[in-house]
């Protein structure tokens, strides 16, 4: 009977290191797990926290972008206004040039009417007897290099020239002139072209210049008072050719003059060549 006893003795304290074993690897392998689990936890807390990190990075990386547009557009903006306030002193500083030059053009414009209307005055003051000389030989125009077209300074029946080479002439019939008004409202051009505003001259047409068809004559204009405009042009004194009366009409019927100064004039016209005299 002793020796059942030993045996079982001698068993179990196997059975308790093999329990005891057991147990400990049942714990180890449960210790395992969990600490897998919580490596596995915070391996994923760690790639948030990476992903937070660059998203965080990202809105910063835009945030100065954002803010170096901000500040790009400010300094554009204040180049801007800058130029804009210089702009507004140069065009202050355009508009005060300009308004002096005018005062000084119409200081000028006003000097000139004034001599003009001096020398106006005194062109019919000068009687034929104080200066002999400009009634026995007619005004001797400059030799140019081409045609000109002036206005005399007198009426053209006036003028006695001494018999000249016949320029050749085309073969038209002189036109005849309509009767002038004789009012005394008519104004001579010494004593108007003072009051004139806008003065262009007759054009001397090409054919007839091509041809050497020269010309005197006078012309009638009849300005509306209220506006200074010509209402009316006609010759008084034919040139000798229809086209060279046409283009002093033309001319003449542009011409302004001051508004209530003037109702009608007489204007003489003259058509010449180098080498022509009338």
């Amino acid at each position: 009977m002793l020796r059942p006893k030993s045996r079982v003795s001698a068993v179990t304290p196997k059975i308790i290191l093999l329990l005891l074993s057991y147990l400990f690897l049942v714990s180890a392998a449960i210790f395992g797990l969990v600490g897998s689990y919580r490596v596995d936890v915070l391996r994923t807390d760690l790639a948030k926290a990476n992903a937070a990190r660059d998203a965080a990075e990202h809105r910063e990386t835009e945030f100065k972008t954002r803010e170096a547009a901000v500040a790009g557009a400010e300094a554009k903006i204040a180049e801007a206004e800058n130029k804009a306030t210089k702009a507004q002193t140069e065009l202050l500083t355009l508009q005060n040039e300009k308004a002096e030059l005018e005062s000084k053009l119409d200081a000028s414009r006003n000097e000139i009417a004034a001599l003009q209307k001096r020398v106006g005055e005194a062109g019919p003051a000068a009687s034929p007897s104080q200066n002999p000389d400009a009634v026995s030989k007619p005004k001797q125009q400059p030799i140019t290099s081409g045609p000109s077209v002036e206005i005399a300074q007198g009426p053209a029946e006036e003028a006695t020239p001494p018999p000249p080479p016949q320029p050749k002439r085309r073969k038209t019939a002189p036109r005849k002139a309509p009767e002038a008004a004789s009012t005394p409202e008519i104004t001579s051009y010494s004593s108007a072209k003072a009051l004139a505003t806008f003065t262009p001259l007759p054009r001397y047409p090409a054919r007839e210049r091509s041809d050497s068809v020269t010309g005197i004559g006078v012309c009638i204009l009849s300005v509306d008072p209220a506006s200074g405009r010509v209402s009316a042009a006609s010759m008084e004194q034919s040139t000798g050719d229809s086209t060279l009366d046409k283009s002093a009409v033309n001319a003449f019927r542009k011409w302004r003059f001051k508004p209530g100064t003037v109702s009608k004039v007489r204007i003489p016209i003259e058509f010449s060549m180098p080498g022509a005299s009338h």
